[in-house]
């Protein structure tokens, strides 16, 4: 198991679950979503295949509408 922050909260996962697999686990609807992993933007055709390290920090960014 490794502990990573998920927008400052920290969460246990396994070692290999993938980003795309975390957000499952923590039920984020991935629509309208960006990410970034130690404030690098990952790009969502890599999420699946994006692993994390012990320590990592995961930055949750949503869209809003506004005017």
């Amino acid at each position: 198991m490794i502990s990573i922050k998920v927008n400052s909260t920290p969460h246990q996962f396994h070692k290999e679950d993938a980003l795309e697999h975390i957000l499952k686990k923590l039920e984020i609807p991935t629509n309208g979503i960006a990410l970034a992993v130690n404030q690098n933007i990952i790009s969502k055709t890599d999420w699946h295949t994006t692993t994390l390290n012990d320590g990592d920090q995961v930055l949750i960014i949503k869209a809003t509408q506004g005017g």
